[in-house]
């Protein structure tokens, strides 16, 4: 078993309120953009425009911060998009934004990576070094993701459901950090530099499907593992088999692929197509797509706030199977169907804006 920490988490959560953006998971939710190619270094810019927002943020901890002698800068790819790695740690700012640490500065200030992928100096807040689990609610704002017949929203009910993945977490004894608290937008570069920050046991992006009008006899849950990843592949097969539980319970109309499982889908180079699996990489990431919210008899299933806390309860117990034992999952696709090589989790950063962060 490949876990960072061996031992039982403690139990503090920390739930911060973040942007989300889209993540592409359905034909529904393909972010458009140029993949990232080789280092350069981009004019920074600072926050600027209010956006209004909650926290509920706990427990943190901090420690006393060395101040390097030269200062780092954000580094760019050529598209202009932050490149990942370059944080240590969080700052949880006083308005409740989660903010990568690129450096402490004098006086109580840190330079931080702001929601937009930018660069800010920033007082205050608390500082956290590490979390058991990034929760990624996807999508947020103006980024819908799929939308049930019904008028439900998947970034909706990505929230709602990461909520209570949350909260069973926390009450099995594990500490939390979520991306996004609120509807709001943030790039994926920027959720994944949370993970890198905070070097979780894994980071769990939380989805909805859409796209397909194929019946089926069984539920069309997907868990995307990252592909060189055998730690990824094991809590992917362990999520799918408890999720599957679940909903195998339930005599609805489903629909699915016909290689609906615990699976995966390459890029042009052979890499991880999705970027919530690419850019969090070297930590430990699954990409959850439950059930198909396009499908009217499952958008109505998971809109039901039982059985959305059967599901998380299902994620706490394939967490502690992957922790606490060798089960090696199920529900393998060794030979997924092609679904092409476009661009996805490019990370842009356009059209974001960055809330006050002090």
């Amino acid at each position: 078993m490949a876990c960072k920490r061996l031992v039982m988490p403690v139990s503090r959560l920390v739930a911060v309120g973040m942007m989300a953006l889209l993540t592409s998971c359905s034909p529904t939710s393909v972010e458009l953009g140029p993949e990232p190619t080789s280092t350069t270094t981009a004019p920074t810019s600072t926050t600027s425009t209010v956006l209004s927002t909650t926290t509920t943020s706990t427990t943190t901890t901090s420690s006393t911060t060395t101040i390097p002698a030269v200062l780092p800068e954000l580094q760019f790819d050529e598209a202009g998009v932050p490149l990942n790695g370059q944080s240590n740690g969080v700052l949880v700012s006083d308005t409740g934004w989660v903010l990568p640490i690129l450096s402490g500065l004098d006086g109580g200030r840190h330079r931080v990576w702001t929601p937009c992928g930018r660069q800010a100096d920033i007082a205050g807040g608390e500082v956290i070094f590490d979390a058991d689990f990034v929760l990624d609610p996807g999508h947020g704002g103006s980024e819908p993701g799929a939308v049930g017949r019904g008028g439900l929203a998947e970034k909706d009910l990505n929230l709602a459901v990461s909520e209570k993945i949350r909260d069973a977490l926390v009450g099995a004894g594990y500490s939390v950090v979520m991306t996004r608290e609120t509807d709001v937008r943030v790039p994926i570069v920027t959720r994944a530099e949370i993970a890198h920050a905070l070097d979780p046991l894994a980071f769990l992006s939380v989805h909805f499907n859409a796209g397909t009008d194929a019946r089926s006899a069984t539920p069309g849950t997907e868990m995307y593992h990252q592909i060189n990843r055998a730690d990824s592949k094991r809590l992917a097969g362990l999520l799918y088999e408890e999720t599957r539980a679940v909903l195998d319970q339930f005599d609805v109309p489903w629909v699915a692929l016909s290689d609906a499982g615990t699976t995966f889908r390459p890029n042009r180079a052979g890499g991880d197509y999705y970027g919530v699996l690419r850019r969090p990489a070297p930590v430990l990431s699954v990409l959850l797509e439950f059930a198909y919210l396009s499908n009217p008899a499952e958008e109505e299933l998971v809109s039901d706030p039982v059985v959305q806390d059967q599901l998380a309860t299902a994620v706490v117990i394939a967490v502690e199977r992957f922790l606490e034992t060798d089960d090696p999952g199920s529900g393998f696709i060794d030979d997924p169907i092609f679904r092409g090589f476009g661009p996805s989790g490019a990370g842009r950063t356009d059209d974001c804006i960055d809330p006050v962060l002090e």
